[in-house]
């Protein structure tokens, strides 16, 4: 028979009891509390850990903007879809390296180089032949003999009085000052500007080389903000050329102006069909300098036909709500997924499903640049756009694997899905470039030229180089040989 418990003994072990369920519930409490915070502590590890990939990516991107990209895809890739996107290069042959034959025209002098009387061995000559050799040099002022430098016309200007009115009157105009720049070397100092890129500091020392022509930066800038005013009708018509065109690209890069504390964007808008080009440098990358440059109509059957026009455009906010059909350039979304592919900073948990996507997606633009080379046939564009945009949402819905996909690549499946199929595929029934690489080209200029200018001091410095570059840039593209006498005909 059991021991019977003393009270004693009853009452201690109850109190034991007591004390094991107070523990007990404050190890369920802490329990509860340590799985809370374990699981908040793994949301934060998945978070930095997907902030550390793409920090690492966002670093590869910088050291491939810095050092430069490798010749070849990290780790010995072979080749992909990327290699079928690049042109074909094309065949040369051994002449394609040499200097043209000049025009007879071009030929300022003939010399003869007859044979010596006798060979070095005294011996005479037969089977004479005769061959042409052409040398194509320029003047230089230290070594081309009776060659000017540089001209100065000298003006004795007469000015007199009437006496019947009183009115003074001068053969030439006496305003300004006493020694002016004449229109020849305006125009030189406009294309070196523009067309060459050049800062004053380098016109400047190049007219001085050449021409023995001493120029200061205030000249220069004088001679800007002339060429502006007088060729600004001239601009303003280039602008309406362009406006009218079906097809137009446009672009957009940063450009400083330091009396705005040094912000600003040069805008450039092209005729695709056309070397025309327009370029606008404004103070900031607002959309109502998008609206300017594209343009407003004034009444309701320019308003019908800009809304038929295309314009090619990268996917930046400015360009969304403007008349007309907007092309999205494919190159600009293609070379999103393809740094991201090659991106040596990429994961390896996430580079299966990023080779994959960029497969599927490279396949895709592909095939869009090999139907817009096939003959144009309106119902045969209307549907490969739409058999391209069902691929392209099925590829932009693919769900991410369990280790999930980078934030740029999530971001550019949102974006091919609210672009829709107009913005993607506007271009094969409108049989229209799907790249924006023509504006890229002509802003291509203006990057080099602000390496070595810095940008522009005032606002109205940059307006006047916005009309003489645009000017020059499509004269220059439409008449290399006769440039300087389509220049003049502009006005001086």
């Amino acid at each position: 028979m059991p021991k019977k418990l003393s009270d004693t003994e009853i009452a201690k072990r109850l109190r034991e009891l007591r004390n094991l369920r107070k523990l007990h519930a404050t190890d369920q409490k802490t329990k509860a509390e340590l799985r809370s915070r374990i699981k908040a502590l793994e949301t934060d590890n998945a978070e930095l850990r997907m902030q550390l990939a793409t920090q690492a990516i966002q670093i590869a991107e910088l050291q491939t903007m810095v050092f430069g990209r490798k010749k070849r895809p990290p780790g010995g890739t072979p080749p992909s879809k990327d290699d079928q996107l690049k042109p074909e290069p094309k065949t040369r042959d051994k002449n394609s390296y040499r200097r043209p034959t000049p025009q007879s025209s071009a030929i300022t002098s003939e010399v003869a180089t007859p044979l010596p009387d006798t060979c070095s061995c005294g011996g005479s000559f037969r089977s004479i032949t005769t061959h042409d050799r052409y040398q194509e040099d320029i003047p230089l002022p230290e070594l081309t003999k009776d060659y000017a430098a540089h001209l100065a016309t000298k003006y004795i200007v007469q000015r007199g009085v009437c006496q019947a009115c009183g009115k003074a009157t001068s053969g030439r105009d006496l305003g300004g000052a006493e020694v002016a720049l004449g229109p020849n070397v305006r125009l030189l100092i406009t294309h070196l500007i523009t067309v060459v890129g050049l800062s004053y500091s380098q016109t400047t020392n190049l007219l001085l080389g050449l021409y023995g022509l001493a120029v200061s930066d205030g000249e220069i800038a004088n001679t800007i903000r002339k060429q502006h005013q007088a060729w600004l009708p001239a601009y303003e018509q280039l602008k309406a050329d362009i406006r009218a065109a079906p097809i137009r690209h446009y672009d957009e890069t940063p450009w400083k102006i330091q009396a705005s504390d040094n912000t600003g964007s040069a805008w450039v808008m092209a005729d695709a069909g056309s070397n025309s080009t327009v370029f606008h440098l404004a103070t900031s990358r607002g959309a109502p300098h998008a609206q300017m440059l594209h343009g407003v109509p004034t009444n309701q059957e320019s308003a019908s036909n800009l809304r038929e026009h295309v314009y090619v455009t990268d996917d930046y906010g400015a360009y969304r709500n403007l008349d007309g059909y907007q092309q999205l350039c494919w190159a600009h979304l293609y070379r999103t997924i393809r740094d991201l592919r090659y991106n040596q900073g990429l994961p390896k948990e996430h580079q299966p499903y990023v080779l994959e996507w960029y497969g599927g997606f490279a396949s895709i633009y592909q095939d869009l640049r090999t139907y817009l080379d096939q003959p144009y046939d309106e119902a045969t564009r209307i549907a490969q756009a739409t058999e391209l945009w069902g691929r392209v949402q099925t590829l932009a819905s693919q769900a991410a694997p369990k280790a999930g996909e980078p934030d740029k690549l999530r971001r550019l499946k949102a974006q091919l899905l609210r672009a829709g199929a107009d913005r993607l595929f506007i271009c094969l029934p409108k049989d229209t470039p799907c790249d924006n690489n023509r504006a890229e080209r002509d802003l291509r200029q203006l990057v080099l030229k602000r390496k070595r200018s810095f940008g522009s001091k005032t606002e109205q410095g940059a307006k006047a180089l916005s009309t003489v570059l645009s000017i020059c840039t499509t004269t220059w593209r439409s008449n290399q040989q006769g440039y300087f006498k389509a220049l003049a005909a502009v006005g001086v």
